[in-house]
């Protein structure tokens, strides 16, 4: 049996504007499970904060005030930035909307674009710097109707957890048919392999 991950940290963002829904649920599961290896948890209600879509401001944009690596806008996505960075699992949750992540969890994404900042090159033209390397283990969560996909969500989940150097790990995929809020309570199945994609999560061993 592997030893507690006692120094790792799993974060849940929950990208649902239900609390108590099946997204928030799942994400608590698999919180639950990686706590159960020794992790310590944080989770964020994304619909709770205060995040401005990005302005692409551009090469400079990073190198403002207290806030220097960062994006220049002040809100409550200097919270998840931080968390991010501490972060060695991350969890991000979501329902599929029109294909796709939800405004939520769209509008946290955008925002991370500077942790890979625009710099500005000798010859004028600009480029991304490199991106971190593969050092956190992600898990996808997501909850969508009986008759939708999942296929074109992972593009851009895929590319998010890339860009933020997370390995996708796990996944935790719920398709239903109920409009009841929180109707995976009943699914004893699907929430046990939330819980058990958390333990495995924390199993890995986190790059340093």
């Amino acid at each position: 049996m592997a030893e507690p991950n006692t120094h790792t940290m799993a974060l849940g963002l929950v990208g649902s504007p239900i609390r108590g829904g099946n997204v928030d649920l799942l994400v608590d599961q698999v919180l639950a499970g990686a706590a159960s290896q020794g992790a310590r948890v944080e989770k964020v209600f994304l619909n709770d904060l205060t995040i401005r879509p990005c302005q692409s401001c551009g090469p400079g944009s990073h190198d403002v005030g207290s806030h220097a690596g960062r994006c220049r806008i002040d809100d409550d996505m200097r919270q998840v930035h931080a968390l991010l960075d501490a972060a060695d699992i991350l969890i991000l949750g979501t329902p599929v909307y029109f294909d796709t992540v939800s405004a939520q969890t769209k509008l946290m994404i955008d925002r991370c674009n500077c942790i890979t900042p625009l710099v500005e090159r000798p010859d004028g033209t600009c480029a991304f710097a490199p991106r971190p390397a593969y050092r956190k283990r992600a898990v996808l969560v997501a909850a969508a109707g009986s008759r939708q996909q999942f296929r074109t969500l992972r593009v851009t989940v895929n590319g998010f957890f890339k860009w933020v150097g997370a390995e996708l790990v796990e996944d935790v995929l719920y398709a239903h048919a109920s409009a009841e809020p929180g109707g995976v309570r009943a699914n004893a199945k699907t929430l046990e392999a939330a819980f058990l994609a958390g333990v495995r999560a924390a199993q890995r061993p986190i790059a340093s």
